[in-house]
Formats: structure tokens, C-alpha cells, sequence
């Protein structure tokens, strides 16, 4: 069984901008990456878009070590556990920063408590399969993407 697939070749790879509009289920990312062209022999810029995106990872590295950008490369993950995973991970973290932040009387086996509130994860986990992981290895670090589209510019 194959888990992931490499979309392109993108030889020490470094993020120079990265943009995300933020609009519910319509919401919108891209980022610019530099990276070394072995066909042109030379670096170039490329635009990466996404559209209906439904969850972002980072794992920033920018402590001048470029250990992971050995991969080269922009990837799509097809493992269905590895979504969910991105999606728990971005509701847990939700949870964890109210309640860090504040003083609130939460009620893990409650419910209706706001941060058990599940319906938006649940709908998005119905809708699973119509979306797509995507996974940056950069020399700064891995960014992980799950959208139902995406393009190069």
C-alpha cells in the first residue's frame, strides 16, 4: 500500500512568504517557496495555492539545521488516519489554549460544554475522503495541509 506520493522536486526549499485567508470552509493558503531548479540549474520561485482547506500543521526548524530537507519535496499523504490525526490535533489544541488562557469551569464528561463541542469536527470528518494532505518538507521545516485543492504557480 502506498501512503504518500511525491508531487515535485523541490531541492532545498526555503518558505519566503506564506499567506492564509481565512474564511470557514472556503478559506484559502499559499506560500511562496525558493528552491534550486536541477533542469533550469538555478534557483527559482514557485507560488503553492490551496483552496477549502481544512486544517494547517507546522513544524518550524530555524535553527540553521536542514535535517529533513534531505526528502526534497512536496508531498501528498493518502493515509485517511493521518487527516483525522491533523484534524484531532487542531480541535485538541483549540481546547488546551482556552483553557490555558482562562479561568472556565470545564466539564470534560458534559456534552453541551462548549470545548466538547464536536459538530464542526464531525462534519468535517464526514467529508474526509473529498479532501487532500499535503505534506512541505523545507529546510525550515514541514507543513502539513489539508485541502481539497491546490496549484503551482
Amino acid at each position: 500500500m502506498v501512503l504518500s506520493k511525491q508531487l515535485m522536486v523541490t531541492h532545498d526549499a526555503r518558505l519566503t512568504k506564506l499567506k492564509i485567508m481565512p474564511k470557514c470552509q472556503k478559506t484559502k493558503l499559499s506560500y511562496h517557496l525558493k528552491m534550486y531548479d536541477r533542469q533550469k540549474e538555478r534557483n527559482v520561485t514557485r507560488k503553492f495555492c490551496f483552496s477549502g482547506v481544512a486544517a494547517i500543521s507546522f513544524s518550524l526548524n530555524y535553527f540553521d539545521n536542514p535535517v529533513g530537507a534531505e526528502v526534497c519535496g512536496f508531498y501528498e499523504i493518502f493515509d485517511r488516519q493521518a487527516k483525522e490525526e491533523l484534524l484531532e490535533q487542531n480541535f485538541a489544541a483549540r481546547k488546551q489554549g482556552f483553557l490555558q488562557h482562562g479561568n472556565y469551569a470545564y466539564d470534560p464528561l458534559e456534552q453541551s460544554d462548549l470545548l466538547n463541542e464536536r459538530t464542526m469536527f464531525e462534519r468535517a470528518l464526514a467529508k474526509l475522503d473529498g479532501y487532500r494532505l499535503f505534506e512541505q518538507q523545507t529546510t525550515g521545516g514541514i507543513y502539513r495541509i489539508l485541502a481539497k485543492k491546490w496549484e503551482v504557480r
